[in-house]
C-alpha cells in the first residue's frame, strides 16, 4: 500500500499490484480501511471468475509408468 497526504488535507492510498486500486479518506486510518476493503472485493470478484476446473487441474499431481533400461 502507498498512502499519501494530499494538499486538501485527505489521504490517497493506492495498491500498485492491482490494476485501478486506489481510494481516498479523511484520514490514514480511513484511506488504509478503504482501500483493505476495496482489495478484499477486488480480490473475491476476480475468484468469482475463476474457472474452477483450471484451479482442480492445477493441483493434480499426474503419475506415468515408465521403464529404465540399465
Amino acid at each position: 500500500m502507498i498512502c499519501s497526504r494530499q494538499s486538501n488535507g485527505a489521504y490517497f492510498a493506492i495498491c500498485p499490484e492491482i490494476k485501478g486500486c486506489f481510494t481516498q479518506g479523511d484520514t490514514y486510518e480511513e484511506a488504509a480501511s478503504n482501500l483493505k476493503e476495496l482489495v478484499e472485493i477486488t480480490v473475491k470478484e476476480e475468484l468469482a471468475d475463476v474457472d474452477i476446473q483450471a484451479i482442480s487441474l492445477a493441483g493434480a499431481k499426474i503419475f506415468s509408468e515408465f521403464e529404465i533400461v540399465v
